[in-house]
C-alpha cells in the first residue's frame, strides 16, 4: 500500500503489513545493517575487555609486556633479550606497545592487549566467513563464525584465549592474510604481498608456517595439478605456492639478521612425533584440550551450570566437525580456495597435535578461529536450506547472554599486586624472585618495583636466559636487596629453593 506524502502515520497492522515483513524491510534499508554491525562490534570490544580482567597477570604475559615497554623506550631490536622459542615480535608485541603508549605499563596492560587481540580475531573471522556472499547468506555465514567464538567460558578457556601472548594473537595477522587472499582479485603483485605478510607473521610465531604457508602452498599446488594447463596460464597458483614456501626462509633470515645486529635471541622450536605409547597415553588429554579451546571441555565437571555451558558449546564443535567433513569431501572441487586452505590448516594442526609429544592446549588455539571461519563459509547456505537458522540464532543469543554475564565478573585481585605495593611502600625497588613472580610483580607496579627472575642450580642462584634481559643482572647498574620466595613444587626448571637461597646469600636480615 502506498502512503501519500503528508498522510498521518498509522500502525503496521492498520496498513496491512505483517510485523515480520516490516522488520525485513527495516533491515533492508541502506544504513541499518552497517549500524547493527557497528553496535555489535562496539559491544564485543567492551565485553571482551571486561572478561579479560578476570584473568590475573602472570609472568608469561608480564615478560612480553616488559619487552614491548623496552621497544617503546627505544630498544626496537630488543637488544640483550633472550626470548622463548616464539618471539611474538611482529604479532602481539606491537599490540602491547600501542597499549602502553596509550595507557602506560600497569596492571591493565595485559588484559587490554589480550582483549584487543581476541576481539580482532572474532571480527576478522566474521568478515572472512562472510566472504563475497551478500544478503541473508552473508549474514548467516558471518554469524556462524562469530557465534562459535563469541563467548569463551570463564576460567581456563578465558586464560587460554585472553590471558597471555601464547599463539592466540598470532591469528590476527593470519586471518588478515586469508582475508586479503579472499577479497583481492589475482594480480601479479598479490603473491608477493602474501609472501611478505606470511614472513612478517612467521617472524613472530613459526606456527604461521603450519597454519598459513603450508596450507596456501598445498592448495595452490593441488589446484595447479588438477588443471594441468600451461604454466603461463597458471602463473597465479605457481607464484602463490612459491611465495608461501619462500616466506618460511625469509622469516628465518630476518630473525638471523636481527640477532647478528645485536637484537633478541629466540630459540629454535623443537617438534617431534610421539611414540605409539606416548600418543595413546596422551590421546584423551589432548581430546579434552581440543574441547577446551572451543569452551566445551565437560570432562570432570560436576553437573552444575558450568557443565551445561560446556555442553552447549559442543554445538560449536559439531558445526566445525560438520564443516570439516564437508570441506574434506569437496577438497578437490575448486569452488572456494579459502575453504580448501582452512580445511588443510585444520587437518595439519590437529594431526600434528595428536601425533606430537606436546600436550599443551596453547599449541592448538588456532583450531578455534580456523574452524569457526570454515563452519561459516561451508555451512551458511546449508543451514538456511535445512531451516536451522532459528535454532542456531537461539543458541547464539544464549552465548551472547553468557558473554554479558562473563563481562560482569569482578576484576581478578592479583596476589602479585599486593606484594608489589607492599615492596613499593617499604622502598624495596630492585630484587629477585622465581620466574612465576618476577615479571608479574614488575608489571603490576608499573616498573616502580623491578623484580628479576632467578633459579637455583645445585648450590648456586643463577640467572635464566628465558624471557630475560642480560642487563638486568649487571651489578654495576643494579643492586638487589630482597628476594620473593614461595614454596612451589610445580616450577620445573625454574625452581628457587629456600636452601639454595641460604647457601648463596646466607641468613636473611629480615623475613616478612
Amino acid at each position: 500500500m502506498d502512503v501519500p506524502p503528508g498522510a498521518p502515520s498509522r500502525s503496521l497492522g492498520a496498513l496491512g503489513i505483517p510485523a515480520s515483513s516490516a522488520v525485513v524491510a527495516l533491515l533492508g534499508r541502506r544504513y541499518v545493517q552497517p549500524a547493527i554491525a557497528a553496535l555489535g562490534i562496539v559491544g564485543l570490544a567492551i565485553a571482551y575487555y571486561a572478561q579479560a580482567r578476570s584473568v590475573p597477570t602472570i609472568s608469561e604475559g608480564g615478560a612480553q609486556a616488559l619487552q614491548a615497554w623496552s621497544m617503546v623506550h627505544g630498544n626496537t631490536l630488543l637488544r640483550g633479550w633472550s626470548l622463548s622459542d616464539v618471539s611474538f615480535y611482529t604479532t602481539e608485541l606491537p599490540e602491547y606497545a600501542l597499549v602502553e603508549l596509550a595507557r602506560g605499563l600497569n596492571t591493565w596492560t595485559i588484559p587490554t592487549a589480550a582483549a584487543i587481540s581476541y576481539f580482532l580475531q572474532v571480527v576478522l573471522a566474521g568478515f572472512l566467513a562472510k566472504g563475497r556472499a551478500t544478503g541473508r547468506v552473508g549474514w548467516v555465514r558471518a554469524l556462524i563464525a562469530v557465534g562459535i567464538m563469541l563467548a569463551p567460558p570463564l576460567g581456563a578457556p578465558t586464560a587460554l584465549l585472553m590471558g597471555i601472548p601464547d599463539h592466540a594473537g598470532t591469528h590476527v595477522p593470519l586471518l588478515l592474510i586469508y582475508l586479503v587472499l579472499d577479497r583481492v582479485r589475482p594480480r601479479w603483485w598479490l603473491p608477493i604481498v602474501i609472501m611478505v605478510m606470511l614472513a612478517w607473521a612467521a617472524v613472530g610465531d613459526p606456527l604461521v608456517i603450519y597454519e598459513g604457508a603450508l596450507p596456501i602452498a598445498g592448495v595452490a599446488l593441488t589446484r595447479l595439478y588438477r588443471r594441468r594447463g600451461s604454466w603461463s596460464a597458471q602463473w597465479h597458483d605457481v607464484s602463490l605456492a612459491l611465495g608461501a614456501v619462500l616466506s618460511a626462509g625469509v622469516a628465518r633470515i630476518i630473525l638471523k639478521v636481527i640477532e647478528d645486529h645485536g637484537g633478541f635471541y629466540v630459540r629454535t622450536p623443537i617438534a617431534a612425533f610421539g611414540t605409539p605409547e606416548q600418543v595413546s597415553a596422551l590421546l584423551w588429554t589432548k581430546i579434552g584440550n581440543v574441547l577446551l579451546v572451543f569452551g566445551a571441555d565437560f570432562f570432570g565437571l560436576m553437573v552444575r551450570p558450568s557443565a551445561w555451558v560446556a555442553l552447549l558449546h559442543l554445538i560449536g564443535v559439531v558445526l566445525v566437525l560438520w564443516a570439516l567433513a564437508a570441506g574434506i569431501q569437496r577438497f578437490f572441487v575448486e569452488d572456494d580456495q579459502i575453504a580448501q586452505m582452512l580445511t588443510a590448516a585444520f587437518v595439519v594442526v590437529f594431526a600434528a597435535y595428536i601425533l606430537g609429544t606436546k600436550p599443551d592446549s596453547n599449541e592448538i588455539v588456532g583450531l578455534l578461529p580456523i574452524g569457526a571461519v570454515l563452519a561459516g563459509r561451508v555451512l551458511g547456505g546449508k543451514v538456511i536450506e535445512l531451516r536451522l537458522v532459528p535454532a542456531l540464532a537461539a543458541v547464539f543469543v544464549t552465548f551472547a547472554v553468557f558473554l554479558g554475564a562473563n563481562a560482569t565478573r569482578p576484576a581478578e585481585i592479583n596476589p602479585n599486586q599486593a606484594v608489589g605495593f607492599w615492596l613499593q611502600n617499604h622502598r624495596y625497588t630492585y630484587g629477585l624472585a622465581a620466574y612465576r613472580n618476577a615479571s608479574a610483580v614488575t608489571v603490576e607496579t608499573g616498573g616502580n618495583v623491578k623484580v628479576r627472575p632467578v633459579r637455583t642450580y645445585l648450590t648456586s642462584v643463577v640467572s635464566t636466559n628465558f624471557q630475560t634481559n642480560s642487563t638486568w643482572y649487571d651489578p654495576n647498574h643494579h643492586w638487589a636487596n630482597f628476594v620473593i620466595w614461595q614454596h612451589d613444587k610445580s616450577c620445573g626448571d625454574f625452581c628457587l629453593t629456600e636452601q639454595g637461597l641460604k647457601t648463596a646469600f646466607g641468613r636473611p636480615a629480615h623475613v616478612y
